[in-house]
C-alpha cells in the first residue's frame, strides 16, 4: 500500500496491477499467507473475476463492432451549439457508464473528443475533464458500472445488488447528472463557444442512433449488439425480479458469463476479443484478493478501526457520514477499488451485514464520487490523462482539482442527503 501511495502522489512508477502482483507475492515469500490461503484468497472471490472478465468481453464486442464510437458520434451530434456541448458529453457519456465499465468507455471517448476538438479549433482539455467527470458520475448508479462497485455488490453479501443500487442511487444519479451538466456548461461552455466563434454549431455530423444498413446484418457480422442488451436487461430482470417476490438471489455473475460465451461462440472474431480484454485489471483484483486476506491476517485491517473512525450499524446516519468521508480522503491514496478492497473486511469486522445496504452503497458510491476530487482518486482519470499525453496534452493536477471540488462537494452532499432519506 506505501508503494501505491508513493506512486499516486510521485505520480511515476510502475503500474498499481504490478505493484498489487509484487505484494501478493511478497505476502505469500515472507510467510504472511501461504500459497495455499492465497489461492483460497483468489478462490473465493472468483465469482468476482468472471463478472469482470464477461464485462471486458462485452466491452472488447462493443468496441470492435463500432458500437461505442457510433453511439459517441450520435451523442455529440445531439449537442446543436458549441455552447451545449459540456453538458451534451456530460450527461450523455455519465448514462452509458452506467452499462459499460467506465474504464473502457473512457478509451473511446477520448479520441472521439479529440477529433471534434480539432474540427471546432476548441482546446481538448475541457471535453476531457468533462468525460472522466461524467464517467465517474454516471458509473455510480449500478453494480457493473465500475470495479469498486462490482467489488462491493459481491463481496457485502446483497441479495439483490441491481436493485439495492438502483433504489439507492437513482435518484441521486439522476439529480448529480442534471448538476453536473449545468455546471460544466457555466464552467466550460462559454469559453468553448469563444474559441469556436460565438454562435458557431457543433460541426460533428448527425447520424442516425440506428444505422440505415440492414440490422439483421449487423448483429451476424457482431452478436454482440444483440446479445449485450439482452444480457443486460437480464441481468436488470432476474436481480430485481428476486428483489420483488423475495426469491432465492441469483448469481449475476451466471448471467453475465452465459451472455459472453453466447457472444464468444457466435462471433467470428474470438480471438480479438480476448486480445482487447484488459487483463491488468484482472491481474490487478486477484492480487488484490491476496494483499487484503494478507492484510487481514497480520491484522493491519483491525487497526484500521482505530484510524478510521466509522461507528457501528447502530448509528446509520453517523456512519454513512464517515463512510463517505473516510471514502474520499482514502481513494485519493491508493485510488478508490484498493481503497473499497481494504474496507469492505473492516465493515464486516465492525458488524455490517447484508442487511445494512446504506452502508455498502456509500462505499461504492463515496469511492466513486472521490474519483473527480482529484486525477488520483480514480483509474479511469488516469487512463484519460494517460491517452491525452499519447497525443500531446498535459492535463494537470491543479485543473482537474479547480474543477472537480466543487462537482464533488455538490454530487456528494446530494448523495448524503438522499442516502439519509433512504435510511
Amino acid at each position: 500500500m506505501a508503494a501505491v501511495i508513493a506512486r499516486q502522489l510521485l505520480r511515476r512508477g510502475p503500474s498499481v496491477w504490478v505493484l498489487f502482483a509484487t505484494g501478493a507475492f511478497v505476502t505469500v515469500a515472507v510467510g504472511v499467507l501461504s500459497p495455499t490461503q492465497a489461492s483460497a484468497a483468489v478462490a473465493s472471490n472468483l465469482s468476482i473475476l468472471v463478472f469482470l472478465f464477461s464485462l471486458f468481453l462485452f466491452a472488447a464486442g462493443l468496441e470492435q463492432a463500432g458500437a461505442l464510437d457510433h453511439l459517441g458520434r450520435w451523442i455529440l451530434g445531439r449537442a446543436g451549439t458549441v455552447r451545449n456541448l459540456p453538458a451534451v458529453v456530460f450527461v450523455a457519456f455519465g448514462v452509458l457508464s452506467a452499462f459499460v465499465l467506465n474504464d473502457a468507455l473512457v478509451l473511446v471517448g477520448v479520441p472521439l473528443l479529440f477529433s471534434l476538438a480539432r474540427r471546432l479549433r476548441v482546446a481538448a482539455e475541457p471535453l476531457l475533464l468533462t468525460l472522466a467527470f461524467s464517467v465517474t458520475v454516471g458509473s455510480v448508479l449500478t453494480p457493473f458500472g465500475n470495479p469498486q462497485n462490482l467489488l462491493v455488490s459481491l463481496e457485502s453479501g446483497m441479495t439483490a445488488p441491481v436493485a439495492t443500487f438502483l433504489r439507492y442511487l437513482l435518484v441521486p444519479t439522476v439529480l448529480n447528472l442534471g448538476l453536473g451538466a449545468w455546471y460544466l456548461r457555466r464552467v466550460y461552455g462559454r469559453r468553448l463557444e469563444t474559441q469556436a466563434g460565438t454562435g458557431a454549431a457543433n460541426s460533428t455530423p448527425s447520424v442516425p442512433l440506428l444505422p440505415p444498413r440492414s440490422l439483421f446484418a449487423l448483429v451476424r457480422r457482431s452478436p454482440v449488439l444483440a446479445v449485450f442488451p439482452v444480457t443486460m436487461v437480464a441481468l436488470i430482470t432476474v436481480d430485481v425480479t428476486s428483489a420483488v417476490t423475495r426469491g432465492p438471489p441469483v448469481p449475476l455473475y451466471a448471467v453475465a458469463l452465459g451472455g459472453a460465451v453466447a457472444m464468444l461462440l457466435a462471433s467470428p472474431a474470438r480471438a480479438t476479443l480476448f486480445a482487447r480484454v484488459d487483463w491488468s485489471i484482472l491481474v490487478l483484483f486477484a492480487a488484490l484478493f491476496v494483499v487484503v486476506a494478507g492484510a487481514t491476517a497480520g491484522g493491519v485491517v483491525g487497526s484500521l478501526q482505530h484510524i478510521v473512525p466509522i461507528p457501528g450499524p447502530g448509528q446509520p446516519v453517523r456512519a454513512t457520514g464517515a463512510i463517505l468521508l473516510t471514502s474520499l480522503g482514502g481513494s485519493q491514496l491508493v485510488s478508490n477499488v484498493p481503497w473499497v478492497g481494504l474496507q469492505i473486511p473492516l465493515l464486516h469486522q465492525l458488524g455490517y451485514g447484508p442487511g445494512a445496504a446504506y452502508a455498502w452503497v456509500a462505499l461504492a458510491a463515496g469511492s466513486t464520487l472521490a474519483g473527480n476530487l482529484t486525477l488520483l482518486g480514480a483509474a479511469s482519470n488516469l487512463i484519460v490523462v494517460q491517452q491525452a499525453e499519447r497525443a500531446g496534452l498535459r492535463i494537470g493536477l491543479r485543473e482537474f482539482a479547480r474543477v472537480g471540488l466543487p462537482l464533488t462537494l455538490m454530487t456528494v452532499g446530494t448523495l448524503f442527503v438522499l442516502l439519509l432519506v433512504g435510511v
